[in-house]
C-alpha cells in the first residue's frame, strides 16, 4: 500500500508541474530510441526509453505522438510513471517496442511489466499490471516480467518477448494471453514472417525461430561464460560458426534474408543461404550504428533504431548489381559473395571490371577483409615494412598484417603492391593464410599433375598449387591448362576466394 501511495503522490506532482502539452514538435537534448515502425505515409513511430514517450519522426522532425516527458530525476533522466489516459497526458515507464495492433499500436512498457495500447488519442493498458509475474489467461489478469519485443502475425495475434520470464507470449485480438515458448534466455526482438516467428535470443547471443511450437537455433554460437551468462563474439560466415554479441532485434525480408541488430557489436548483420555477413558496422569512419536495437523493414529499406545515438539509421539492403556482371556469368556468384562480405567492391557504381587485372596490393587487402569475416574484432595492421609500401596507402595496413603473419614475404625488401598477381602467387598466399589459421592443408600430387601445363609451376609454389587443386580452389581452363604464371583477373581472384571459403566453411 505504501508503494502505491508513493507512486500516486509522484504522479500527482508530475501532473501539477507539467504544462498541458498538445502533441507537437519538441526539442529535447537527449533521446534513446528503442523501437521503430514505418507507417504507410513514410513517417516513423519510435519509442524513446529516455524521455518515456512515443515520437512520430518525419525526416529529422520529431513530433510527440503519445506520452508525457516527466520531470528530471537526480540523474537528469525524466522520471517514468505508469499512467493511462489521453495520449498527451499519459505516462510510460520504459516504452521498449511498438507494433501495429487492432486499430492502433501496442507498446511494450518494460519497466511497468505491461503492454499498453495507443489508439484514438488515448493510451490504455492492453495486458498485464505492474506486478511482475508469468500468469496466462485474460489480459486483465495476465502478468509479465519486463516485456520487450513485439510482432504481429497474419491473423492479428500479437507476440511478446517476456524477457524476464524467458518466454514468448501471445495476445489474441479478443484479449487472451498464452505462453508460446519457454526456456529462452532473455529473448527480446521479434519478427513474424511466412508462418515463422523469429527471435533475437539476446542472453544466448543467437537467433532462433519458432514454428509449430518448436524452438530452433538459426545462427549464433552460444558459449557459456563463467558468470552464468554467455559470451558474445563477432564472426561472419557459416551459421554454425557465426557469432553475435547480444543481438536485440530481427527483421525478415521478402526473400527470407534475416537482418539482425547486433547491438553490442555496433553492427547490422544478415543471414542468408546458411551464411552470416555484415551489412553495416559502426566505426571511426561510420559513426552509426553505435547500439542498434529496433528495426523495421519495408521493401529494400531497413530502418534501424540506434539506442545510443538517439536516432534512426536508414540502410538500403537492395542487392548491388553491375552492368558488366550478368546474372548467368560464371563469376556472378563470386562477385555477389564478395559484395555480401565486403571483401571487394566495384570500380564504379555501375561497373565491377571482372576482367580487370588483380594486383598484389588488391589481393592482400581482400584477404585481410576475408580474415575479418572469421573474426570481426581482429586488428588488421602490423610492424613489417617494405621499401615500396608507404605508411598510409589503402593497402598499407593489410600488407603489414600479411607480412607479420608470413602470408607474404616480398623480395629484396620490396613488395611490389601494384604488380599484377599471378595465379600461383594467389594460391600461395591463400595456402599460407590457411596454414597460419590452422586449417588442414594436405594435398594430392596427382591433382596438379593432371593438368597439361603443371610443369610450368614455379618450385616455390608447388605445395600451394597441389593444395589448391586438391581442394577445388584452383581449376583449369576449358583446355585443361592451369596457367600458373598468368596474371589473375578480378573475377578469377574472387572465384578462388569463394572456393576457399566454401572449402573451409567460412
Amino acid at each position: 500500500m505504501k508503494k502505491k501511495i508513493t507512486a500516486f503522490v509522484l504522479l500527482l506532482a508530475l501532473l501539477l508541474t507539467l504544462p498541458a502539452f498538445a502533441a507537437g514538435t519538441e526539442s529535447v537534448a537527449r533521446k534513446q530510441i528503442s523501437g521503430v515502425i514505418e507507417l504507410s505515409d513514410g513517417t516513423l513511430l519510435v519509442t524513446d526509453v529516455f524521455n518515456k514517450v512515443i515520437w512520430q519522426l518525419d525526416g529529422e522532425r520529431f513530433t510527440r505522438f503519445a506520452g508525457t516527458i516527466g520531470v528530471a530525476g537526480v540523474s537528469g533522466e525524466p522520471v517514468g510513471v505508469y499512467h493511462d489516459g489521453a495520449a498527451d497526458r499519459a505516462f510510460f515507464k520504459e516504452p521498449w517496442d511498438i507494433a501495429p495492433f487492432l486499430d492502433g499500436y501496442a507498446v511494450s512498457d518494460a519497466d511497468a511489466n505491461v503492454i499498453r495500447y495507443v489508439a484514438g488519442g488515448r493510451v490504455q493498458t492492453l495486458a498485464g499490471n505492474e506486478k511482475a509475474g508469468s500468469a496466462d489467461g485474460e489480459a486483465k489478469d495476465a502478468t509479465f516480467n519486463r516485456p520487450t519485443g513485439l510482432a504481429v502475425d497474419s491473423t492479428g495475434t500479437l507476440y511478446v518477448s517476456d524477457t524476464g520470464n524467458g518466454t514468448i507470449r501471445s495476445i489474441t485480438r479478443s484479449g487472451k494471453v498464452a505462453t508460446v515458448a519457454s526456456g529462452l534466455v532473455e529473448p527480446t526482438g521479434l519478427c513474424w514472417n511466412d508462418g515463422v516467428l523469429y527471435v533475437a535470443e539476446t542472453g544466448r547471443c543467437r537467433i532462433c525461430r519458432i514454428a509449430d511450437g518448436k524452438v530452433e537455433a538459426v545462427a549464433g554460437v552460444s558459449e557459456a561464460a563463467g558468470n552464468d551468462g554467455y559470451d558474445g563474439g563477432y564472426v561472419d560466415g557459416s551459421v554454425a560458426n557465426a557469432r553475435f554479441d547480444h543481438p536485440q532485434d530481427v527483421a525478415v525480408g521478402a526473400d527470407g534474408t534475416i537482418y539482425v541488430a547486433d547491438t553490442n557489436n555496433a553492427a547490422v548483420r544478415a543471414i542468408a543461404n546458411d551464411t552470416v555477413y555484415t551489412v553495416v558496422r559502426g566505426s571511426a569512419q561510420t559513426s552509426m550504428p553505435t547500439n542498434p536495437r529496433g528495426m523495421s523493414l519495408q521493401g529494400d529499406t531497413l530502418r534501424v533504431a540506434d539506442w545510443f545515438a538517439g536516432n534512426v539509421l536508414t540502410v538500403s539492403v537492395a542487392p548491388r548489381s553491375y552492368r558488366d556482371v550478368p546474372a548467368n556469368a560464371w563469376f556472378a556468384d563470386a562477385v555477389a559473395a564478395a559484395m555480401r562480405y565486403g571483401i571487394a567492391s566495384g570500380v564504379s557504381d555501375t561497373e565491377f571490371a571482372p576482367n580487370g587485372t588483380m594486383n598484389r596490393g588488391m589481393f592482400v587487402t581482400m584477404l585481410s577483409r576475408l580474415h575479418l569475416v572469421t573474426d570481426g574484432n581482429v586488428i588488421i595492421n602490423g610492424d613489417a615494412s617494405f621499401s615500396d609500401v608507404e605508411t598510409d596507402t589503402w593497402y598499407s595496413e593489410s600488407v603489414r598484417w600479411a607480412a607479420d603473419n608470413d602470408i607474404v614475404r616480398g623480395e629484396d625488401g620490396a613488395f611490389a603492391p601494384l604488380r599484377s598477381i599471378s595465379r600461383q602467387e594467389l594460391a600461395t598466399m591463400l595456402y599460407r593464410y590457411g596454414t597460419k589459421m590452422g586449417m588442414q592443408t594436405t594435398s594430392s600430387a596427382d591433382a596438379l599433375s593432371a593438368f597439361s601445363d603443371a610443369s610450368n609451376t614455379a618450385s616455390w609454389a608447388l605445395d600451394a598449387m597441389r593444395w589448391a587443386c586438391s581442394n577445388g580452389i584452383l581449376r583449369g581452363d576449358g583446355e585443361g591448362n592451369l596457367n600458373p604464371a598468368a596474371p589473375a583477373t578480378r573475377a578469377q581472384a574472387l572465384t578462388m576466394l569463394l572456393n576457399f571459403m566454401n572449402a573451409y566453411s567460412l
